[in-house]
This record gives C-alpha cells, structure tokens and sequence, in this order.
C-alpha cells in the first residue's frame, strides 16, 4: 500500500479509468466514446482510483441518486464501478477506498449508500444489507393466456425521440411510489436508460419500444430486443429479452405483458428484473406458465446516519422501537436508537440507555425499504433481544408491497 495512491481521475485519465473498470469486469472498451457515456454521469470527481505509479489497478465510482423511501425520498450515494486488478488482491485496495468512498459520502450529505453487487460475498463486511430482491422470469410466449375478466388494450410503438419526450413522466408516477427505485434526470435517460449503441445489443435487436395509452395519456412502457431463432423443424424460435417494463396502471400491466408473450416468431419471453410481489401471475389463467427461473438480491443499503434514513421514511404501524447498532466498519454509527412512530411519522434519536434489541448495521439496511424480515434475522440471531420486540420491530419496518429497484447501476 505505501507505493499506491487513492484519488480522483483527472480528465485526461478519464479514459484510462474506464478501460481499467471495463477490465475489471471482463470485458473490453467497446467504442471510442464510451467513456465520454459514461461521464455524463459518473464525472471523473466522483471517481476513486488506486494508482501505482501511473497504472490504475483499482477503480471505484459515486453516483448522485434520489432513492425512493416508503412515504419519501432520500440523497443515496451510488457505490459503482468496484473492481481490483488480480495482480494487486489482499493488499487493502478495496477496503481503503472503501473507506474513502464512504467518508465523502458522508461528508457530502448521503444518508445511505446503495449498491449491486456482482460478488455477493464483498459487501456485508462494509456494512451493506440486501434490501430488495427481485425474480427473473422466462415464459413460452404463446401459452400466456390472460383471463377474460383482464381487460388487455392495443398497445402502439414509438421511436427512440418520441421515448424521450414520453417515457419520463411514466416512470416518475411509477418512481414516486415505488421504494427502490430512484429518479432519473435528462443525462441519465440520454447516457444509461435511452441509450442503444452497438455495443450494447450483444447480437441482439436495437431497443423496441412500445407505450400503452390510458384515459390521461400514456402510462406504461416497455422496452425490449429481440434476437431471431429457429427450432430444428424450421420453426420461428425467436426471444424477447425485456430491458424494462413500467406500468403505472393494472390494465396497462396487463396489456403490455400480453404483447410482449404474442411477438411473431419470438415465442420465448424473458425479464430479468421483476418485483418479487408482482402480480401478472394474477392475471393469467394458469400462473406456472410465468414461470420463475432464479430469485436474487438485487439493490443493498447502505445506512450512514441512521437519525436521518429513519426519519426520512414512514411508517405503516405506530409504536417505538430501542435497538442497538453494530457497525464494526464505521464504529461512529456505533449506538443506541430509539425509534417512535405516531401517525406514520418517524422521529429517531441517539440514546444513552441500554438498547432492547441489537443487530449489525447491514441488516438495518436490509429493514430500511420495507422489504426485510425481521422475525426471520431474529431466528438466524441477527437480531438479538426479546421476540416481542422483534415482532413490533417486524410489523414498523415492513410495508404491505416489497420493494423494488428496477435498474443495475
């Protein structure tokens, strides 16, 4: 470590910066103006990297994020771009940017960080917790029959620069009430939502784009590719690959998914990113036909200032929680909280008596959406105290939808 250096890229290293990143997860710099996409929203400032002489041989990044909260939002740092060069493993490279990163986040004002993580192994150690989870989903298009009580509308496709023009304010109803997800401005659907280089197909389709109209306008989207097939007897054995389906009404739900399980020549279907509680299985007359092929974790959290998350969130049951935190990474959030909630409102603040409950700050973050089960952590001691209180700990925390966050970041 004495002859590594930790800081920001410069302008002129931005490049460099990118390619070592790309490297880092096995892949290549695929065009000449990839890393002028990906500054747009990861300036070379938010970058951290770890230089030995003049090589960079570790690369970590920030985004600024809006993160959806049960009742709110709050500034969540973006952890981003990790990777360590395999020449330069168990040295300290990952925990000492760790370290840096988090510090500026709090230093910058995030309550919270949030990452996916590629390696699931990493992260709880940081103080990260499974916050959401979501469920991929591969169906035979054309044996998704919707119930006849399921009202399916006409759905129409638009071009890319149409999609600019529509597709936000879709997504921001669906944002504004969907914990998980998190806001995106102009750069962010130009440079990572709208965007559709070569590169980026993988022997696929470009993006396909379709919008279902209600009553007050469009409100659902999907996004797709397809990539053509044929089966040994000649057959059409195309896919549809969903990038991304937003529905801000059931019957748009509904009729987005039937167009996409009715695309000629493309009978098998697959999303990878579905909320664990969806309910197009609902709408079908036989839900083992939307079938399930892997559930994984998807967004973790990080809590920085506990006050601030708690009280940035609300509630779906009154009562007041003591609890403990451990946080052996940063022993500054080390403490005891107490939790009141009254009419959905949360106020928390450090205490100086003994906690009832104590658990590490990872599963925190795993409560703090509303998706995690803290009766669940109590049986696997995670939680520690009395299973009263674990219980009303439980029944605060949780909220009636799971939540979801619908893109990698």
């Amino acid at each position: 470590m004495r002859d590594i250096t930790i800081r920001p890229v410069t302008t002129d290293e931005y490049p460099a910066f990118v390619t070592a990143f790309m490297e880092g997860f096995s892949s290549d710099l695929q065009a000449e103006d990839q890393p002028e996409h990906f500054r747009h929203t990861l300036p070379p400032e938010r970058t951290l990297a770890a230089f030995e002489g003049e090589s960079i041989v570790g690369t970590f990044g920030g985004f600024d994020l809006t993160l959806t909260v049960p009742g709110g939002t709050v500034k969540m740092e973006g952890t981003t771009v990790v990777t360590v060069f395999p020449t330069h493993r168990r040295m300290g490279l990952l925990n000492a940017m760790m370290t840096e990163h988090l510090d500026n986040a709090v230093a910058n004002g995030f309550p919270v960080a949030g990452l996916w993580a590629s390696e699931s192994g990493i992260y709880g150690r940081h103080g990260y917790g499974v916050a959401t989870y979501a469920v991929s989903r591969s169906m035979d298009g054309p044996l998704v029959d919707f119930r006849e009580d399921i009202q399916v509308d006409r759905v129409r496709r638009i071009t890319s620069d149409q999609a600019k023009e529509v597709l936000p304010a879709v997504f921001d109803a669906v944002c504004r009430d969907t914990p998980g997800m998190f806001a995106r401005d102009d750069l962010w659907w130009a440079h990572e939502t709208l965007l559709d280089e070569d590169w980026m197909k993988r022997g696929r389709t470009s993006k396909r784009i379709v919008v279902h109209d209600g009553p007050d306008g469009p409100d659902g989207y999907v996004m797709y590719r397809q990539k053509g097939s044929e089966a040994d007897d000649g057959h059409a054995n195309g896919e549809v690959v969903v990038i991304e389906l937003i529905a801000a009404t059931p019957v748009a739900k509904a009729s987005l998914w039937s167009y996409v399980t009715s695309i000629d020549g493309c009978p098998k279907v697959k999303f990878w990113n579905v909320a664990v509680d969806d309910d197009v299985m609902m709408m079908v007359r036989e839900p083992r036909r939307i079938g399930a092929t892997i559930l994984y974790d998807a967004l973790w959290i990080r809590v920085l200032d506990v006050e601030r998350a708690l009280t940035s969130r609300t509630y779906e049951e009154d009562g007041t929680v003591e609890f403990g935190i451990v946080d052996s990474y940063r022993p500054a959030t080390d403490g005891s909280y107490r939790l009141v909630v009254t009419g959905g409102v949360g106020t928390c603040e450090r205490t100086d008596s003994t906690a009832v409950l104590d658990l590490d700050v990872d599963v925190l973050g795993a409560l703090y959406l509303g998706g995690g089960d803290a009766r669940a952590y109590g049986e696997a001691g995670r939680i520690r105290g009395p299973k009263a209180d674990i219980d009303r700990m439980q029944r605060m925390f949780r909220t009636i939808s799971a939540p979801w966050c619908d893109q990698v970041f």
